[in-house]
């Protein structure tokens, strides 16, 4: 049986809420997290941001140290943070810091997506993804296609559970930080949200 989220309860932030820190590539991926905070009490997302256009993965953990700076973020023993990006722009090399810095730190994370995010969120809606060698553009209009325009937020973010299986099938090295190509690792971030959820 497959376990939908819980409906969000309203009044105030519960005391125990989960904080993740969540440093992402784009704008769908800060929207597509920070609906979850209007989905529960118990969970909280702190969206990093980002100056103008600035996407880089170099350009994370500068993000980060300029997050700890001004907002005063001192982690918590159960805060996790989590480096949100794919790899339709980017090598491999340019996401190695990220990589040495997640190992570096207990609660950082590495959720990468390949080639792009939308693999993320088309596992909410199919159960296994073939590598047709689609670009970024065509996994878009899939999404668009399948997901109901204007809801897809809403539609999506109550299949997480349903996502994180699908995602975590699909995985053919799941204990490794590089997804194959129509895989993704954030299936790993999803059962920690799913925890609280």
């Amino acid at each position: 049986m497959r376990r939908k989220n819980r409906n969000y309860k309203k009044g105030g932030r519960h005391r125990d809420a989960r904080l993740f820190v969540i440093v992402a590539e784009g704008e769908r991926e800060d929207a597509y997290f920070r609906y979850f905070n209007e989905l529960n009490q118990r969970i909280l997302i702190q969206i990093v941001p980002r100056v103008a256009n600035q996407s880089a993965p170099k350009l994370f953990l500068e993000r980060v140290n300029q997050f700890i700076q001004e907002d005063g973020w001192t982690p918590k023993e159960n805060d996790l943070l989590w480096f949100v990006l794919d790899v339709d722009r980017w090598k491999r090399e340019s996401i190695e810091d990220l990589r040495i810095a997640c190992q570096q730190h207990a609660n950082w994370h590495l959720g990468i997506s390949n080639p792009c995010f939308e693999v993320w969120l088309l596992f909410h809606l199919v159960d296994s993804l073939v590598d047709n060698g689609e670009k970024c553009k065509d996994l878009k209009s899939l999404l668009h296609q399948k997901a109901k325009g204007n809801q897809e937020l809403k539609c999506l973010a109550s299949l997480l559970s349903i996502a994180a299986e699908n995602a975590a099938k699909a995985d053919t090295f799941p204990k490794g930080d590089y997804p194959d190509r129509m895989q993704t690792k954030l299936h790993h971030l999803a059962k920690q949200m799913l925890t609280v959820l």
